[in-house]
């Protein structure tokens, strides 16, 4: 009888006013109950009724009421919905149309409208926009999807391309799917510039044999002393592509070549990069050569060279061919005289260098790098392992040289330009990490591990000790490598300062460090300044572009494991991550990450305890897991929705 009591309604609604509120997102379980967490870290608990009024991700205000002695939020208003916009499935159950949106999305599909004369069938991904939510004023208020684009077909074998980069919102020129816009001509800009003749020297490419964009030639020669003069030639784009015009500024759009699976889409348009450019084997191109001196010792000197030039790669050579030919294996080389005297001199220049660094920087693990084969309908085939050869431990020895002296040069110069930088450990966290240093045998002061110096030691005296997994618990203690528009360290590298300029075709970051030095150099070229906003534009782009590839080769694995989480495959792992719902584990064999959850550890979750600072789990004090071990695991599910693949760990051997 009280239903429709106006003085009722009142005192409930001076309550409700009275409570206390707060902003915060909400968090949901895959139980029917969420969390709402505020920006000062508190977390209260949303009951069933209200999440169905919330989904995961939506910031909303919430009054807080204490119900049985605990805090609990009671959705009042929506702040901002997180599915403003979203890519979702389209499901057609008897002419009724709904969309189901992505992970971390957890509810039911979501009834949809056309917004236009779209064709649609089951299982399209199309572009959702939220016209109603639960928190909305009537008659907005229920959970409603426009549907205003189009994204795949469900049968396109390129579905997988096509939604991820819509997914990541660069469709656009940021991360096309096609090469940029050719011209009919390219005439060669600034003719007046002295450019040297280097025709005659025996300058060669080693890259990938399908490889078109060859970017950087060698020329390297015997020093009497027992060193080396190392010279590095790289494309000069520059020549063609004038600063501010519109092949360049579709250039900075995108920021890379952009290298996918069974995709690759150029920086430069294709004539540029797989032609006029490229350092195509006896062909004439202009370059911007960089000389410099590495003594017996593997030690660069100061004092590099930059010209611009005209040489002629005498030879395109492969990884593979390389690689045999310098330990001795059957090959054939191309008919240049001299060649096989500069590929001995560039190994051992490679392999006095690399033990300099080893020395007085650091080396870094040979990772595995997993290439995929993909068929006619872009399905797996196969999975191939591949580690850094020779030959190319030969390359980056060149290139490391040649990006060190090129940003010596920009340091010098204004400080100005594309700058990879890298930290070291975060001063914040030194001293806790001092203590756990000393816990471990190793004795360092804070302050010396705040050096680039102190930073490289501990990396050098971690890899003599072979203690990996202790190496890989002390990243959580580092910053993220950036990039910036001033000299910064490099700690990574164990340099004052780096920047790329060795690929400008494929790189826009280098195209700019290019220009720099080619200003320099020449000194009447002007070259545009680097700004913070233009290095913030490239790591965001680079950013984006590996979680592009990373989602996309997720999407192909999950096709590719179908299989095998049917029949609950086994695979040998190794764990890289512990976090609060499971640990993460490679698959040696085909590189796929596999998430496992707790449950799929030990059966009694009150037993298991993890630590994602140490990398373990421990069931009854006892650890049965850790960062960089190797486990055998099951695959037991995979889920598109959710881009992620599932497996158990076992006890047995395989």
């Amino acid at each position: 009888m009280f239903k429709d009591n106006a003085l009722l309604a009142q005192l409930k609604h001076n309550i409700q006013e009275s409570l206390p509120k707060v902003e915060g997102r909400v968090k949901a379980t895959d139980k029917s109950f969420g969390f709402l967490e505020t920006e000062d870290g508190k977390s209260y608990f949303i009951a069933p009724p209200n999440m169905k009024k919330v989904m995961h991700g939506d910031v909303i205000t919430a009054t807080i009421a204490s119900e049985k002695g605990k805090e609990q939020a009671q959705p009042v208003a929506l702040v901002k919905s997180a599915l403003a916009s979203f890519i979702g499935r389209v499901n057609l159950n008897k002419s009724k149309l709904s969309v189901t949106p992505p992970a971390p999305y957890k509810g039911s599909a979501i009834n949809a409208v056309l917004a236009d004369e779209l064709y649609i069938d089951h299982g399209d991904y199309v572009v959702g926009e939220l016209t109603g939510h639960p928190l909305n004023e009537a008659p907005n208020n229920a959970l409603k999807i426009k549907i205003s684009e189009v994204v795949s077909a469900s049968a396109d074998p390129f579905l997988p391309w096509y939604v991820t980069l819509a997914r990541h919102n660069m469709r656009n020129e940021c991360v096309p799917i096609d090469a940029p816009a050719d011209k009919e001509s390219w005439p060669l800009l600034h003719e007046e510039l002295r450019r040297n003749d280097l025709n005659n020297s025996l300058f060669f490419t080693i890259d990938g044999e399908t490889t078109q964009d060859m970017d950087d030639a060698i020329c390297i020669s015997a020093l009497d002393d027992g060193g080396w003069q190392l010279q590095v030639a790289v494309a000069d784009p520059s020549a063609y592509i004038a600063a501010g015009d519109d092949t360049d500024v579709a250039a900075k759009a995108r920021g890379y070549t952009h290298y996918l699976p069974a995709r690759t889409t150029t920086m430069l348009p294709e004539s540029l990069s797989h032609d006029i450019c490229s350092l195509r084997p006896n062909t004439t191109r202009p370059a911007l050569v960089c000389t410099m001196t590495i003594n017996e010792r593997g030690q660069l000197q100061d004092a590099a060279s930059f010209e611009l030039a005209w040489i002629t790669s005498k030879a395109k050579l492969s990884y593979q061919q390389v690689t045999h030919f310098v330990t001795n294996q059957p090959t054939e080389l191309p008919d240049v005289a001299g060649l096989e005297v500069s590929l001995n001199t560039l190994n051992a220049f490679a392999f006095a260098r690399s033990m300099w660094r080893g020395k007085n920087s650091q080396l870094f693990d040979n990772q595995a790098d997993y290439r995929l084969k993909l068929d006619y309908d872009n399905k797996i085939t196969a999975i191939e392992a591949s580690y850094n050869d020779v030959a190319n431990s030969m390359v980056e020895e060149a290139m490391l040289c040649a990006n060190i002296s090129g940003a010596a040069l920009l340091a010098q110069h204004d400080n100005q330009g594309i700058f990879n930088t890298h930290p070291g450990f975060d001063h914040d966290k030194t001293t806790k990490l001092t203590q756990l240093l000393q816990e471990h045998g190793y004795i360092y002061h804070s302050e010396h591990l705040k050096t680039r110096a102190g930073f490289c030691q501990l990396q050098r005296e971690l890899t003599s000790r072979n203690d990996n997994y202790f190496a890989a618990r002390l990243r959580k203690f580092q910053l993220y490598a950036n990039i910036a528009s001033d000299a910064q360290s490099h700690h990574g590298l164990g340099v004052a300062q780096y920047a790329t300029w060795t690929s400008p075709i494929r790189k826009y970051g280098d195209l700019m460090n290019h220009r720099l030095i080619k200003a320099i150099a020449c000194e009447d070229v002007p070259a545009p300044v680097p700004t913070p906003d233009d290095a913030l534009q490239l790591k965001t782009q680079r950013d984006n572009q590996r979680m592009i590839e990373r989602d996309i080769r997720n999407w192909l694995y999950i096709d590719f494991l179908h299989h095998a989480a049917k029949n609950k495959q086994k695979f040998k792992a190794q764990i890289f991550n512990v976090n609060r719902g499971g640990v993460l584990a490679r698959l040696l064999k085909n590189g796929a990450t596999v998430f496992i959850p707790f449950t799929n550890i030990h059966e009694d979750r009150k037993a298991l305890k993890a630590d994602s600072d140490a990398g373990t789990v421990s069931v009854n004090d006892e650890i049965v897991v850790k960062i960089t071990e190797i486990v055998t695991v099951a695959v037991t599910d995979v889920n598109k929705n959710k881009l992620s693949i599932t497996g158990s760990l076992l006890d047995s051997d395989l």
